[in-house]
């Protein structure tokens, strides 16, 4: 398996993922403020695995890189300064009605082997995701719109409208340092995620529905997303 990283200096993006003649392949611009601990966060991630990072990066981009990056690791049990205390993760109404009776979050990889009827693809298969990838559960920071990804999941198609009309599952947040500290939380230079099952008892502060911030269950990912960031600041804001 293989992985093509790009180091351009683009101004249009940050980073994004395509795939080119199969591969799937990440372009990462050097515009990008972090842009040194994307590129070295997925050297340390894939090394020692069975995929096979291509770096297309002048030799001396990743020497600098390496110099700014210094002695942190992919899986660094701490915070980084621009990382948020608090991370999410976003799922339907019926997946999350599973999750709150597990008492855990689980890969899709695992609740694949557990149930038979389960997805025949990940949502991330229709981006050219690797197969590994569904080995991870998957989390943005706080302040991103991951609601996107549940109404692209209902829809079998990838939709990056944050105004779609979509029904609103639960969005879960949970505490970022926690996780860090116990060596739980990894990056690889795309994803902040955790491998195969995070319990909620331990890590997870609180969680959205659609009842729950008093909005109607047919919404949108915008309204959701910022309705229950309100609803979440107003309860724990003074403790972050």
């Amino acid at each position: 398996m293989k992985i093509v990283l790009k180091l351009t200096d683009s101004k249009r993006y940050n980073l994004f993922v395509y795939s080119e003649e199969g591969v799937y392949t990440v372009k990462l611009s050097k515009n990008f403020r972090y842009w040194y601990y994307a590129l070295c966060d997925m050297i340390g991630f894939y090394q020692n695995t069975d995929i096979n990072l291509v770096i297309e990066a002048d030799s001396k981009d990743i020497e600098q890189a390496k110099k700014l990056y210094g002695n942190h690791k992919y899986n660094d049990r701490f915070l980084r300064a621009y990382e948020n205390k608090v991370i999410c993760h976003s799922t339907t109404k019926e997946n999350l009605k599973n999750i709150l009776k597990d008492g855990k979050l689980k890969s899709w990889n695992m609740l694949n082997r557990e149930n038979i009827y389960w997805e025949k693809n990940p949502i991330g298969s229709l981006l050219g995701d690797i197969k590994d990838f569904s080995d991870y559960i998957m989390f943005s920071f706080y302040s991103q719109n991951n609601e996107i990804i549940t109404a692209s999941k209902q829809k079998k198609e990838i939709n990056i409208d944050e105004n779609q009309v979509y029904a609103a599952g639960g969005r879960l947040y949970f505490d970022a340092e926690k996780i860090a500290e116990d060596g739980l939380l990894l990056r690889d230079g795309e994803h902040i995620k955790i491998k195969d099952t995070l319990p909620l008892d331990k890590y997870m502060i609180w969680y959205a529905t659609p009842e729950r911030i008093s909005i109607n269950e047919i919404t949108t990912p915008k309204e959701f997303f910022e309705c229950s960031n309100k609803k979440f600041m107003e309860i724990f804001g003074k403790n972050l």
